[in-house]
């Protein structure tokens, strides 16, 4: 009965420590927004765009991509973890689990693949 106590006891902790540590839509838009600059500075270096008009391509998409999750990112929380949805254009996409206070999202190639599919759609609008 004493091992079930500390069994239920452990459980209850991590339990808490779970619902204390979860990020919050601020974390989730922070680290999504750093994964997607890493790719649109990719996207520019493989382009051979560099120098000032690297810079103003950068710093135009950031806003941007800052503006696009202000808009469309969406936190569903649950009691445990809280997952990131984009909302674009009526259809749900995930890209973030939040748990024990880390972000966990797409990673940079995900996250390039993703623009460049976007922009192709933004271009035939």
């Amino acid at each position: 009965m004493k091992k079930f106590l500390i069994f239920i006891g452990i459980i209850a902790a991590i339990a808490i420590a779970l619902m204390a540590t979860t990020p919050d839509k601020q974390q989730h838009h922070d680290t999504i927004k750093e994964v997607l600059s890493r790719a649109v500075n990719a996207e520019l270096r493989d382009n051979n765009i560099d120098g000032a008009v690297a810079s103003i391509g950068s710093v135009f998409a950031m806003n941007a991509v800052d503006e696009f999750l202000n808009r469309s990112l969406l936190i569903r929380d649950h009691r445990f973890y809280n997952i990131g949805v984009i909302d674009y254009d009526g259809e749900f996409q995930m890209v973030s689990v939040g748990v024990f206070n880390h972000v966990y999202t797409v990673d940079e190639n995900q996250a390039r693949e993703l623009i460049k599919t976007k922009i192709k759609d933004l271009i035939h609008l």
